[in-house]
């Protein structure tokens, strides 16, 4: 939702009976509405959803970068992202966001997703964004350039050249991270 806006008295008048300057009404801008104001100053790229998925990580880079320059909490990032996006993008995020809600999910700016969560996710924007990944191997190639860095290196080894092959990889490579920790973790145990 756009902050309010409130009419500003025209400089050189007195102010007309039932004016609603913040001077008479005593009227403030809540907090988010200041944080708003604030990120739209710096005029932050907006993200429509159209651009190429090169362009669109360079966008959510420049806004990441910007909110850590304002040092922006986690969940105000959340909250003033959606301001930034518009056309496709926004019918995303509003869909998402309310999909998300209505299953009890917490929106967070950062987390770490499983493979499972990050494939559904994935293969969902790919369906809102089919010209990202026009055939088979550039789906493979989006989906890798995104994994975490652990899954990415041993998928990337001999680099996959369809989203199939790209997802076995990913799965095999997830099941030996998690073996490889539990057992480093029963090593780890004391011994009763």
């Amino acid at each position: 939702m756009p902050p309010r806006q409130v009419p500003q008295p025209v400089a050189g008048r007195a102010p007309e009976q039932g004016s609603t300057s913040n001077d008479l009404m005593g009227v403030t801008a809540t907090p988010m509405e200041t944080l708003l104001k604030r990120l739209q100053s710096f005029r932050p790229p907006t993200l429509k959803g159209t651009k190429s998925a090169v362009e669109c990580e360079s966008s959510l880079d420049d806004i990441e970068m910007l909110f850590e320059s304002l040092d922006y909490t986690d969940e105000r990032r959340v909250k003033l992202i959606g301001h930034q996006r518009h056309e496709v993008a926004k019918n995303w995020w509003l869909t998402t966001k309310r999909a998300l809600e209505h299953r009890g999910t917490e929106i967070t700016w950062k987390g770490q997703l499983n493979l499972e969560e990050y494939v559904a996710k994935f293969l969902t924007l790919i369906r809102f964004a089919p010209h990202v990944a026009e055939n088979d191997e550039a789906v493979a190639d989006k989906f890798i350039n995104v994994l975490n860095p652990e899954i990415f290196t041993l998928v990337n080894i001999g680099r996959p050249n369809n989203f199939s092959d790209a997802l076995n990889r990913a799965k095999g490579a997830e099941a030996g991270l998690l073996r490889q920790r539990s057992t480093s973790y029963v090593a780890l145990a004391p011994r009763p």
